[in-house]
């Protein structure tokens, strides 16, 4: 009655990810401070992973760590089994890495600038021909990308701040989507949106995993990670404390999971 229309609680129908899928993405022996100590995983064609733990358990600092936004002490990232050195950020989205964050308003959005220029920023290199910036492709591009994701504004040219959090959301996910990657680590993707945005933020997450993208996807709500995601795995005290399967696992496994080191 709230949005106007039925949301279903469930989500997603689970994509089945075959087990000879090739490997895109493989985290070994991956160490970060004190928050983040020794994580291994991998990930195949068309996964959806999810990261679930306490607060401070270590699931944002795994995904800042892989997109260079934290230092990494040790260990090694592959990328379609090549080895990649990951530094900083521009180093990820050179390895076809995207980054959504917890936090969009201090990490994510440039609220002042236009749906356009946000949308665009990520992929500003194929715009840009010495030194000018080629507006009219900029926008075009921009548009088609927030059309296929339903962003709801009055044009490309509307700043950012006057759209609501799920459509700040979207357009998030449009810029990486933009850059075309082949990895998308997304946390907390649905916080501070109403459930009507987050039904449609889930279909678009669902359709990415169906056409061969690999989602890690971080969050504190677990109905989310079970309702979405193949696999999840469980932080605890910056460690990995388990596994589960998504489509048997309970709140009440995972959550024994995500105490076992605290």
């Amino acid at each position: 009655m709230m949005i106007g229309r039925v949301v279903y609680e469930d989500p997603k129908t689970k994509s089945e990810v075959p087990k000879d899928a090739p490997v895109v993405l493989e985290v070994r022996n991956l160490t970060s401070g004190k928050t983040v100590r020794n994580v291994s995983f991998q990930l195949r064609r068309g996964e959806i992973l999810g990261f679930s733990g306490l607060m401070g358990a270590g699931r944002t600092e795994v995904a800042r760590a892989i997109f260079g936004a934290d230092p990494y002490d040790s260990g090694e990232i592959y990328v379609n089994g090549k080895q990649v050195f990951i530094k900083s950020p521009e180093d990820a989205v050179k390895h076809g890495i995207g980054y959504l964050s917890e936090d969009r308003k201090r990490y994510g959005l440039m609220l002042i600038k236009s749906v356009a220029e946000n949308t665009a920023i990520s992929s500003m290199e194929r715009y840009t021909r010495f030194g000018l910036i080629n507006d009219r492709l900029l926008k075009e591009e921009a548009q088609a990308e927030n059309e296929k994701l339903r962003t709801k504004t009055p044009s490309m040219e509307q700043a950012l701040k006057n759209l609501s959090g799920g459509n700040q959301q979207k357009v998030i996910l449009g810029r990486w989507l933009l850059n075309d990657p082949a990895v998308l680590l997304l946390d907390e993707p649905t916080r501070g949106i109403d459930v009507g945005a987050k039904y449609e933020i889930y279909k678009i997450i669902s359709r990415l995993a169906q056409s061969g993208k690999i989602i890690i996807m971080a969050s504190s709500e677990m109905p989310e990670l079970l309702g979405i995601c193949n696999r999840i795995l469980v932080m605890s005290g910056g460690r990995l404390a388990g596994e589960a399967d998504a489509a048997t696992a309970t709140q009440e496994q995972i959550m024994s999971l995500a105490a076992k080191y605290v």
